[in-house]
């Protein structure tokens, strides 16, 4: 049995996370990352957004979600989780099974009625889709479809 361990991200961590985050999304800039990063650290319940991070037994990064607690007209107050990823040579189900039960423990603790977690589109479709097969298993659906659109001004 591995030893998975989940907790917010911090201030030390940042950096560490970034090789993984660049795995997932191999344009993000580090600067850019830190960014994001920063925005989010600190006490979920004040901000109303966090990231979970998931260690492995050597203290390698090898998950990582964002999320932030918002209300939704169709479930009241959600969590939204978003820039979902496992990365492990050994057992990427086994990482992402340790990263969702964290999130549903925080979605119960805040008074979720759901949780909405945003794939990009490879994660959805890569290696036969093994991470919606994990998200399907812990009862998720799919729910809809996200798109997105550049906008040119913004940056």
């Amino acid at each position: 049995m591995r030893k998975l361990n989940v907790s917010l991200l911090s201030s030390n961590d940042v950096d560490q996370a970034y090789p993984l985050v660049q795995a997932m999304m191999p344009d993000a800039s580090i600067e850019a990352w830190r960014r994001f990063a920063e925005a989010r650290l600190g006490d979920p319940a004040r901000h109303g957004s966090g990231i979970l991070i998931v260690h492995n037994e050597r203290q390698c990064i090898v998950g990582i979600s964002a999320f932030t607690l918002s209300q939704d007209l169709m479930h009241g107050p959600i969590l939204f989780a978003d820039q979902f990823c496992a990365l492990d040579i050994v057992g990427q189900p086994s990482v992402a099974r340790a990263l969702m039960r964290a999130i549903e423990r925080l979605a119960e603790q805040h008074g979720c009625s759901a949780i909405l977690t945003n794939l990009r589109q490879v994660e959805a479709k890569g290696r036969s889709g093994w991470i919606s097969d994990v998200l399907y298993e812990r009862g998720h659906w799919m729910a809809g479809l996200q798109m997105c659109k550049r906008i040119a001004a913004a940056g």
